[in-house]
């Protein structure tokens, strides 16, 4: 295996670890943004309950001031999740230009030698067509 070679497996096992790392995160966000969607049911049972009584209306400003702490703090935190997917991104992308890079010098190298194969050959074969000429000849 060439050097080339080489990097070009290493670079494509970059790249998979990143992008296994962006999978990781993503998986994070949609977490995120289920529990969102599950406080926003809760706050809807909780809005319900309190229209059906009176003793659940007195509590419900405490319960809405909470809430809305909770609220903030998941935002943040999803807000924070998608500034590592945006860095994870960037990362994936630059794993990616770097294996195209590797690639393009693999595809160069295999030229070049398969250039350089073919001068050696044609080399060879006039060598062979001389001293066919020369026995010829005497």
């Amino acid at each position: 295996m060439s050097q080339f070679e080489q990097l070009v497996r290493l670079r494509t096992w970059e790249l998979d670890e990143k992008r296994r790392a962006m999978g990781a995160l993503l998986a994070e966000e949609a977490a995120l943004l289920a529990e969102s969607e599950a406080m926003e049911r809760e706050f809807e049972r909780e809005k319900q309950a309190a229209g059906a009584s009176l003793e659940a209306r007195r509590t419900l400003e405490g319960y809405m001031v909470h809430f809305k702490q909770r609220e903030q703090a998941l935002a943040g935190r999803i807000a924070a999740k998608r500034t590592e997917i945006d860095a994870a991104n960037e990362e994936v992308l630059d794993a990616y230009q770097e294996l195209r890079k590797a690639e393009a010098a693999e595809e160069q190298h295999a030229a070049r030698e398969a250039e350089r194969v073919a001068r050696l050959e044609q080399m060879e074969l006039d060598e062979i067509a001389l001293n066919i000429m020369k026995r010829r000849e005497r």
